[in-house]
């Protein structure tokens, strides 16, 4: 049995400090993260279900000696990676709101150290708004028993967060996502996890938020799961659609669904808004991970975009879910879109309603809660 919402949110967005009207975003991020333990396959590292504020580091600090190895992807350093320092995370996340920034959704899903009290304390000392995320990450931070867990049991915890809290918080969801969706191939517990997201957004109005949603053609295959188990694709988002900036075909026919496309990884390191070499391998689900080109061709697909009439169907943020991210480690930090990437739109060519549709209105839109069904 579904469990079904006792409160009728339809019109309301739902932060960690409850329901607030839609006009009280302003510029939203939609897709970051303030803690967060990684999926390193690292051995003895600790529980991952730990709230991120209470895990201890395990490789030892991140330092300027070993920074280099992380940009490079060299070795593991593992959890001198991880997010975990709520003084840090609002200094960080100031930046964003100093530079104009209201809103964003950290989609630190169940599995990877979701904090919803520190979510409330940073939301409390910045007055920024936070909107949390809910379901389940990738395969590796599944719990061991996901095999045996059935799609209404996933729901049911799903809608619970969304309707009661998490745990004992009282603390709400107000997304589904980020929903690890991978892909490579779609897996089992993928598709169930899916399933339970659909249905779980169908019952509270919540929106749904993707990892990926698989690679190249599945993610049409994801499609059709989402529809068929009820749910909206109009309330549906892909992430990390940087990964399909290069081929518009494939993005015109996600758009065409109904969903919306995500540009969530920004200002990642060593970023450039040059143009530089490209890996165009559509079957590869990480083609832009490893170099610097990502962000100067994501500019360019959104003019494309925009100028294909999908103006109203673009979100965009940075990911933010690993400490060489950060300003204090030589990142751009959670500012860079306002900072630098969206001057850089300017220059070719978008309009400020154009970047409004973009940071606000969208947001604005798909945060929004629907009539459950």
């Amino acid at each position: 049995m579904v469990a079904k919402s006792t409160d009728n949110m339809a019109g309301k967005v739902m932060t960690v400090k409850g329901p607030i009207d839609p006009e009280s975003l302003g510029i939203t991020l939609m897709h970051e993260h303030l803690f967060a333990i990684g999926t390193f396959e690292d051995a003895g590292r600790p529980d991952q279900f730990t709230p991120a504020t209470e895990s201890a580091v395990w490789h030892g600090g991140l330092t300027l000696e070993s920074l280099h190895h992380h940009h490079k992807r060299e070795g593991s350093i593992g959890g001198a990676s991880v997010l975990k320092d709520e003084k840090m995370a609002i200094a960080e996340i100031t930046e964003f709101r100093n530079w104009g920034g209201s809103t964003f959704a950290d989609v630190t899903p169940i599995g990877l150290s979701r904090d919803p009290r520190a979510l409330f304390r940073i939301s409390t000392a910045t007055s920024l708004n936070i909107v949390m995320g809910c379901s389940w990450y990738g395969v590796k931070s599944h719990p061991d028993d996901m095999d045996e867990r059935t799609v209404e049991e996933l729901t049911d915890e799903i809608v619970r967060d969304i309707t009661v809290g998490v745990g004992d918080t009282g603390i709400k969801a107000g997304i589904i996502g980020e929903v690890g969706i991978g892909g490579n191939p779609l897996k089992p517990n993928e598709i169930k996890i899916m399933k339970a997201s659909a249905r779980a957004s169908r019952a509270t109005g919540a929106p749904i938020t993707l990892h990926c949603g698989g690679t190249a053609r599945e993610k049409l295959e994801i499609a059709s799961v989402i529809g068929e188990e009820g749910g909206d694709l109009t309330r549906t988002i892909y992430g990390h659609s940087d990964l399909m900036a290069h081929n518009m075909p494939l993005m015109l026919e996600v758009l065409k669904t109904g969903a919306y496309i995500q540009f969530d990884l920004l200002g990642r390191p060593g970023v450039s808004l040059s143009w530089g070499p490209l890996c165009l391998d559509t079957e590869n689900p990480f083609p832009y991970y490893k170099t610097d080109s990502g962000t100067a061709l994501v500019a360019y697909a959104i003019v494309k975009l925009i100028k294909e009439g999908y103006g109203d169907k673009i979100l965009i943020s940075q990911d933010i879910c690993e400490k060489p991210q950060l300003k204090a480690y030589g990142g751009t930090g959670y500012s860079f879109i306002l900072e630098t990437f969206l001057p850089h739109l300017r220059t070719l060519g978008l309009s400020e309603e154009d970047i409004n549709k973009i940071v606000v209105e969208n947001p604005k839109r798909i945060l929004t809660f629907v009539e459950p069904k």
